[in-house]
């Protein structure tokens, strides 16, 4: 019973001095961390993944099941990121997916 009396101390509260309560339990007010950047990947009008900024480059993330070797492999640019994917896809292009 006393959590229901007391629920209102876990919420919550900005701009007040037990805004503290937040930090408690691990939440950052102040530092923001910046959404990832991504380019879309698709050859011949076939979507193959994502590739996704990384601090080596770049990471491709696959969603086509031809792809899927390259699965979070990181390369130095998009462009090399583009060409591989390219040169698998067509490699596969006879693999029906499932």
């Amino acid at each position: 019973m006393s959590f229901w009396r007391d629920r209102h101390a876990l919420a919550p509260v900005a701009g007040n001095k037990e805004s503290r309560r937040i930090e408690t339990f691990g939440v950052s007010t102040e530092k923001r961390v910046p959404m990832r950047h991504s380019e879309p990947i698709d050859i011949d009008g076939v979507f193959l993944g994502a590739a996704v900024e990384h601090e080596l480059g770049v990471r491709f993330i696959a969603v086509d099941v031809r792809v899927t070797d390259m699965n979070e492999s990181i390369w130095p640019n998009l462009h090399y990121a583009k060409m591989s994917a390219r040169q698998l896809f067509r490699a596969n292009r006879a693999m029906v997916p499932s």
